[in-house]
């Protein structure tokens, strides 16, 4: 449990670093807003070979607390079939492409919100000489778990991958390694 403690804290201070909420008094919520919650998935790493490689903690809000219209609109997100990515490598190794792999940490926390969402304070998180249960998080950036998250990561990253394309064309058809 120790090492997940430790998990829980880096993934706080993760989110607190980049500026991902803002901690606020209850009371600055609207009247009609719903607070969601905030719920914590846990997941032991493991190398290849099975041997443990960390563990890990994710901050979640719980997108099932929220309604359509109120602290969210969009959903849709297009996603690949895997059987379309493994054709595309085995074309490009056919033809001697060079293929990259992009790993984001925090991906979708990259994305702002177009609407606000505020967020019980998670189990274990405390602030120094205050009272946790008279404050809430109001959230600046998207969070796992929200219903619209998808959504907003795919609009983040659209465009700055359409002009790293407009950057860099002679790597379509330059056909190197």
């Amino acid at each position: 449990s120790a090492d997940f403690i430790q998990a829980m804290q880096k993934e706080v201070n993760d989110h607190e670093t980049r500026g991902h909420w803002q901690v606020v008094p209850r009371s600055h919520k609207p009247p009609g807003d719903k607070s969601i919650l905030a719920i914590w998935s846990f997941k032991r790493k493991r190398f290849p070979d099975g041997r443990l490689n960390k563990h890990k903690a994710r901050l979640c809000a719980h997108g099932g607390m929220q309604q359509w219209g109120v602290n969210y609109w969009e959903t849709f997100a297009p996603t690949v079939n895997w059987i379309s990515v493994r054709f595309l490598l085995t074309v490009a190794e056919i033809m001697q492409l060079e293929t990259q792999a992009i790993d984001f940490v925090l991906a979708f926390p990259q994305a702002d919100l177009d609407v606000p969402v505020y967020m019980e304070l998670p189990a274990g998180m405390e602030l120094p000489g205050q009272s946790s249960s008279g404050h809430l998080l109001l959230l600046k950036k998207n969070l796992y778990g929200l219903k619209q998250a998808s959504y907003n990561w795919h609009q983040k990253l659209t465009p700055n991958l359409h002009s790293t394309m407009r950057l860099h064309p002679s790597s379509l058809s330059s056909g190197s390694r």
